[in-house]
């Protein structure tokens, strides 16, 4: 009864979706990590390689910037240009930002920036669909820079998306738009 007690006040505490229970280690689904983290169930899509281990969680609130351009047959439609968005914390303290590189004269990509300075930058992004909202991702780690929490960042999920899809309809060449999300994102190190 106590061990059933501590398993349920871990999940209340630390469990990356309501209603999750722990498993134990090497079962399918979360596993606890160092700090509290627990790593999310995902589709099998998305999963990060054995070996890699949750380092870090944010939520993210912000914008994905769509500009119009012609598409392959040259249409004008909306097309991803870059997000822009705040993390925080569990307290909703300011732990960093989420840009596009082409905004800060970058390599082309999503960044993440920790406020102790380090960066990663996400690559190769495999996607599920998330009907009405940006997709769920996994994206590799292209690159780091900086000694704080992202210098050893090798994964990235996207997960628990709202809103941020591409609008709906026509456009006129060269308009941007902003349509506003949120996420929860999670960053994987190699030991």
């Amino acid at each position: 009864m106590q061990a059933r007690s501590t398993a349920l006040l871990v999940c209340m505490i630390g469990c990356a979706k309501p209603g999750a229970t722990p498993l134990p280690e090497g079962a399918h689904g979360p596993a606890a990590h160092p700090a509290g983290l627990v790593a999310p169930t995902v589709p099998p899509e998305l999963a990060v390689p054995e070996g890699n281990k949750l380092s870090f969680m944010a939520a993210a609130k912000g914008v994905q910037i769509y500009e119009c351009a012609a598409d392959a047959g040259g249409t004008p439609a909306w097309k991803l240009h870059a997000p822009r968005a705040d993390l925080v914390d569990d307290s909703g303290a300011s732990v960093g930002s989420h840009y596009g590189g082409v905004d800060k004269g970058l390599p082309a990509g999503p960044y993440w920036e920790a406020k102790d300075g380090s960066r990663v930058h996400g690559a190769k992004p495999a996607s599920v669909p998330n009907p009405g909202s940006i997709p769920l991702l996994r994206l590799e780690a292209a690159d780091t820079s900086g000694n704080g929490v992202f210098s050893k960042v090798a994964f990235i999920h996207r997960l628990d998306t709202t809103g941020g899809a591409a609008p709906a309809g026509a456009c006129d060449a060269g308009k941007q738009t902003e349509v506003v999300y949120t996420a929860k994102y999670y960053f994987y190190s190699t030991p």
